[in-house]
Formats: structure tokens, sequence, C-alpha cells
């Protein structure tokens, strides 16, 4: 095994790991968000608090996402780069 396949093997890993974090962002982020908009309709009496939490979760799980994101962009560019 040479250098570049080594090198590859280790950008297939890193994106796989990318991976799994971008799903498991986006399951809890949604999931939370879907609790909150639950909690918001079973009790209006707190709505600006849920409504600042849903905010507050939306900008979070969207801020992740993003950096995920650019990450899977980077590795996926490297690998690209060793393939040629």
């Amino acid at each position: 095994m040479n250098k570049k396949d080594l090198e590859k093997n280790i950008l297939d890993l890193s994106y796989k790991r990318n991976l799994q974090l971008l799903n498991i962002i986006l399951i809890i982020g949604g999931s939370t968000f879907v609790a909150s908009f639950v909690g918001l309709i079973l009790n209006l009496n707190k709505l600006t608090e849920y409504s600042i939490l849903l905010i507050i979760i939306g900008v979070i799980t969207f801020m992740l996402y993003n950096r995920i994101d650019s990450n899977l962009r980077e590795i996926a560019n490297k690998i690209k780069g060793l393939i040629k």
C-alpha cells in the first residue's frame, strides 16, 4: 500500500465521520425543534420563551450544518485531488 492510498483511506474515514456527525446534528436539531414546537402548541402561555428557544435551536443547527458541510466539501476536494 503506497502513501497515496493510505492518505485516501484516511480522508475516506474522515468523510464518513463527518457524514455521521451531520446526521446526528440534523436528527437532534430536528427532533428538538419539533419537541419545542409541540410544547408551544400545548402551552401558548409561554409563546415568547418557546419562540426564543426555537430561534436558538434553528440558529445552532444551521451553524453546525454549515460547518460540517464545508468540512465535507473540503475533504471531497482533497480526495478528488488525490485521484487525479
